[in-house]
């Protein structure tokens, strides 16, 4: 059975209603071709000067963080050289001290006695006088 509630469409009006049509007799303002360039031309030099601008504040950017992370690392650097001369200055004092005391431990420098009159040589005298 056959609803005919629907009427049949043939292949024309489907394809009508799918496709839009163009139709010469409508009421459509064509622009020029020159137009379309002018609003063109417009729409490229704005999107080349944000992309100039946005490029340039990358790079901008860029530079400030190494500057700043060049500034953070000269003044590290000059911080490490400042404890490496700590750190010499604490190993000659603690050398001085295990010097001295290692002298003072040691059973030959405990063994020896003090000279009673000691003589001095000048270094302007001849030392063997015959």
């Amino acid at each position: 059975m056959i609803n005919l509630a629907y009427p049949i469409q043939t292949h024309k009006q489907m394809s009508s209603a799918l496709f839009i049509e163009h139709n010469p007799d409508s009421k459509v303002r064509k622009r020029t071709l020159s137009q379309k360039v002018e609003v063109g031309f417009t729409s490229l030099v704005f999107v080349t000067i944000a992309l100039v601008a946005l490029i340039s504040l990358a790079y901008l950017a860029n530079a400030n963080r190494n500057a700043t992370k060049g500034y953070a690392l000269k003044n590290l650097e000059l911080e490490r050289s400042r404890l490496v001369t700590e750190n010499e200055v604490w190993d000659m004092q603690i050398a001085k001290v295990q010097a001295l005391s290692a002298l003072q431990n040691d059973p030959k420098v405990q063994t020896m006695v003090k000279a009673d009159a000691p003589q001095f040589v000048r270094g302007d005298t001849a030392i063997a006088a015959r």
